[in-house]
């Protein structure tokens, strides 16, 4: 049993939420004008069982995404002091390339399942994961590249994805993702400073190596009031509600340029927008809050550790 709890949280499953919740505000947000959502309205207990099985398949595949990385982010992994997984010899290199294969197989076959516009949408998250990790392309080690795979990778093709459950992908959908683009943008930003100095010795060159804690932090604030911006002219009032609620914490971790207030920015834009898909979205509550308790559960007892936490 222990063996296959560390599988299933190889795949960093703590990640997850961010691309659900812009999955549920994509299909929501293709609906908005018949004035209600598609996720509760038909099926046991009132659910789209359809709708669930997609959030497995996008799960799986990006659990192949994450898994994939850390094949090639060993060392780093192990500057960092986290991911233990690889790095402690917990799992093989040839293991979790099985895995990553089998995961990748099973999540764009799940979305297949659901429709052929939505598999081929899982492709180009596929296609950019590989890129992103793989040596000889390198996106993770390259700033302009790492930034623009994790913000289409992570912000628009999950709304896109989400609004292709309901209709047809338009350039309209491809429009009201911007404020995710750009809002995943200051948050990918932040997420390149805790692992400067890992990333530096490994010849991992980040936002956060390159520029330094100050001025990435500053294009982190300007991404969010960008966000916000693009959020009002697209309508998305969850979304904008939701930035206007982070600002305040990315620009506190401007002036401080402490990690623990950058992090902070970080996981309250994430519960901020979460909070709204689970408006829309009622059972996904229930989803978050299972899944936190039992990551807590599994952390505490596999490595001592107090993760994830809120604070």
């Amino acid at each position: 049993m222990k063996k296959i709890l560390d599988y299933i949280f190889f795949t960093r499953p703590v990640l997850f939420p961010p691309v659900w919740t812009i999955l549920i505000l994509g299909a929501r947000a293709a609906t908005a004008g018949e004035g209600g959502s598609p996720l509760t309205t038909s099926g046991l207990f009132g659910l789209d069982w359809i709708f669930l099985g997609l959030i497995l398949s996008i799960s799986a595949l990006y659990g192949g995404v994450y898994t994939f990385n850390q094949i090639y982010d060993i060392e780093s992994d192990r500057r960092n002091s986290k991911l233990f997984y690889l790095a402690e010899g917990m799992i093989s290199k040839q293991a979790a390339m099985v895995y990553s294969v089998l995961l990748f197989a099973a999540g764009t076959a799940g979305c297949f399942a659901v429709s052929r516009r939505i598999g081929l949408l899982s492709i180009a998250v596929l296609i950019l994961g590989v890129l992103y990790s793989l040596p000889i392309t390198n996106f993770k080690g390259k700033p302009s590249h790492g930034y623009w795979s994790n913000v289409i990778g992570h912000g628009m093709l999950p709304f896109v994805i989400g609004w292709a459950f309901v209709d047809h992908v338009t350039l309209e959908a491809v429009f009201k993702s911007t404020p995710y683009i750009f809002g995943v943008g200051a948050i990918y930003l932040n997420t390149t400073l805790p692992d400067r100095e890992g990333d530096k010795a490994t010849g991992k060159i980040t936002h956060g190596v390159r520029w330094g804690v100050s001025s990435t932090m500053k294009a982190s604030v300007f991404l969010v009031v960008f966000s916000c911006i693009l959020a009002q002219m697209c309508g998305d009032f969850a979304f904008l509600i939701g930035g206007l609620v982070s600002l305040p914490f990315f620009y506190m971790a401007m002036k401080s340029e402490k990690m623990k207030q950058i992090v902070l920015s970080t996981k309250i834009s994430i519960i901020a927008l979460s909070v709204f898909a689970c408006v829309f979205y009622p059972f996904y509550a229930a989803i978050l809050i299972v899944g936190f308790v039992a990551a807590r559960l599994y952390y505490k007892a596999r490595f001592g550790l107090s993760y994830p936490s809120v604070s």
